[in-house]
């Protein structure tokens, strides 16, 4: 097998079309307020979305067509209007699935549809033939603009598509209007997948046979790299090589197109039937559950002819994660944590995020639980607008008299939004690859490079980064600036070039949600903190599992073995990532 293929595939697709037809032809939404599931593809320009509606048209008709039109040669969006396609069944049905076509995403701000349209179009205010105009979204006076918008009229499904051979080629506009997209979705609770088109032309195996295209290295990069850019999870990210010079049916085809499919529709049923069981309904809009917005999002307390309806519960009945019921366990499991590799001394966990975000906070709270005594060595500052923290220093917890844990934490200045404040993006990343010199003071308006005083010419395995832990507040997530977003994402992007395994902890949950406040054993039963979660998933990509809630000792002096279970989970998650991370070196 060539090196640029894995001996046997990452995703295990079923051996033949069948199974999945099967499945498709037999697919009835059970919401009997729903006759059929919608499925909206947005992307850039040129991506290849009516492409693949031809695709799924082809491989249910056993023949190749082509009733969505394509251009293969313009640089502009081919599609103009909004079109919904249903597929014959027979003569007389039709699948219980439709697709919507939209105008593609471009650069300019004038040119491609706008994000308040596609938002628009998610909403089911859009009514199908109209024609967008990228220097005008579509306004509620407007010919083509639905006012009352029924649940079939809605977007159950959400899908991007991206040809494979462009990823790295995106522009930064395009991805940002494909985030706000997306970020929209999310609030509304719209599944969200992606289909990475063109597998064909990206390597020269897959396009003399496709089934290579799950064991190929390249696209399993590009799978990855697209997760890191618009935060969709790499399992629902698809292969996809459409209809396009072929004339025939082609089996291979079919399964990768098929097996995406099969997904939406997975994706799409779960959604309908989660919908609110009352007649009108909106679909999950992203409203604070905690108490002061709940009072804000009621009219602030206006009077109304009718009593309002009860707000809904700020908890679920059941946590949406389970720890461990001894609140001991991830305690024993750190205390008892050694090192396999006998070259490295510890693991070294590197904490990131914007200013004030709880990073040394986070540094001192875990030396309190494993100290059992409230701890603070790292400095903080609890109202000052820069970072407090202006070096790169590394932090070991004392285990016993003479010995410390098998890890490290790293503490680093703060992002800030303006290019001559916080850390550079570029010192993170010399940071992870051990170039970074303890106690080295960052300068925000020069970066540091090699021949500097700080700067460490040949690192040592442990000198390296071995996990990356972005440190974000759970009361400001919809508060953090585009362009602090930006350099995390930035950083992500190093990191998982590097292999570096990533998670995130969302710190003050007691201030996010006063539920939390009043019992922190709340925190995973509490609503707006998932969606908090879901959001931060969505703006930087990290995977939902990999994302933590924590409960800082700042400026909580009072010991808590609840607060504890919290900050241990985030930690044994992190030392088990970094050791899988160096049993790999």
């Amino acid at each position: 097998m060539s090196k640029a293929y894995f001996s046997q595939p990452w995703r295990t697709l079923p051996q033949n079309r069948q199974e999945n037809l099967d499945f498709v032809k037999s697919y009835q939404p059970r919401n009997n307020k729903a006759k059929h599931l919608r499925i909206l593809l947005h992307g850039p320009v040129g991506a290849g979305k009516s492409s693949f509606i031809n695709s799924v048209e082809s491989a249910l008709q056993g023949r190749v067509t082509g009733r969505a039109l394509t251009d293969a040669i313009s640089r502009s969006s081919f599609t103009q209007n909004y079109t919904a396609y249903k597929i014959h069944k027979d003569h007389e049905s039709y699948y219980s699935f439709i697709f919507n076509d939209i105008m593609g995403f471009e650069q300019k701000t004038n040119t491609g549809v706008s994000v308040a349209d596609v938002i628009l179009a998610l909403k089911g205010h859009v009514k199908d033939g109209y024609k967008f105009l990228p220097e005008s979204p579509l306004q509620g006076s407007d010919q083509g603009y639905r006012s009352s918008p029924t649940l079939e009229d809605r977007v159950h499904v959400l899908v991007c598509v991206i040809p494979a051979n462009s990823v790295s080629l995106l522009s930064e506009d395009v991805v940002k209007k494909m985030r706000e997209v997306r970020l929209a979705a999310s609030e509304m609770g719209i599944p969200q997948l992606a289909i990475l088109t063109k597998v064909d032309e990206t390597c020269p195996k897959v396009k003399k046979d496709v089934n290579k295209g799950y064991k190929n290295k390249h696209l399993k990069k590009q799978v990855g790299k697209f997760s890191m850019l618009l935060g969709i999870p790499p399992n629902c990210i698809f292969l996809v090589k459409n209809y396009d010079s072929e004339v025939t049916p082609n089996d291979g085809i079919d399964v990768l197109t098929l097996s995406a499919l099969r997904q939406m529709l997975t994706f799409g049923e779960d959604f309908l039937n989660n919908l609110p069981p009352t007649k009108d309904a909106p679909l999950n809009t992203a409203v604070s559950l905690c108490p002061e917005q709940l009072h804000k999002a009621m009219g602030g307390g206006n009077s109304s002819p009718s009593p309002p309806p009860s707000p809904p519960q700020p908890l679920l009945s059941a946590p949406w994660r389970n720890l461990p019921q001894n609140k001991e366990e991830d305690l024993n499991f750190v205390k008892s944590y050694q090192l396999w590799n006998q070259d490295i001394s510890h693991l070294r966990i590197l904490l990131y995020g914007p200013v004030g975000a709880g990073k040394s906070s986070f540094i001192n709270s875990v030396d309190t639980v494993l100290q059992g005594r409230i701890a603070g060595r790292a400095p903080t500052d609890a109202i000052s607008g820069s970072s407090y923290t202006k070096k790169y220093k590394t932090y070991k917890i004392r285990k016993g008299q003479g010995s410390h844990y098998p890890f490290v934490f790293s503490d680093i200045m703060g992002f800030e939004k303006d290019t001559d404040r916080g850390v550079d993006v570029d010192d993170v990343i010399l940071a992870l690859k051990g170039h970074v010199e303890e106690n080295h003071q960052f300068n925000p308006t020069q970066r540091l490079k090699e021949g500097d005083e700080g700067y460490r010419s040949s690192p040592t395995p442990c000198d390296r980064v071995h996990v990356l832990v972005c440190v974000i507040p759970a009361d400001k997530v919809s508060l953090v600036d585009d362009k602090v977003v930006k350099k995390m994402r930035e950083v992500r992007l190093a990191a998982s070039q590097l292999d570096i395994p990533q998670l995130a902890i969302l710190t003050k949950v007691d201030i996010a949600c006063p539920e939390v406040g009043k019992n922190v054993n709340n925190a995973y039963k509490s609503i707006y903190l998932k969606e908090q979660v879901d959001k931060v998933n969505t703006l930087l990509g990290i995977p939902l599992n990999s994302i933590f809630l924590v409960k800082n000792y700042d400026p909580d002096p009072n010991f808590s073995d609840d607060m504890n279970a919290l900050i241990m989970s985030a930690l044994r998650q992190m030392i088990t990532f970094g050791d899988d991370f160096l049993s790999d070196l």
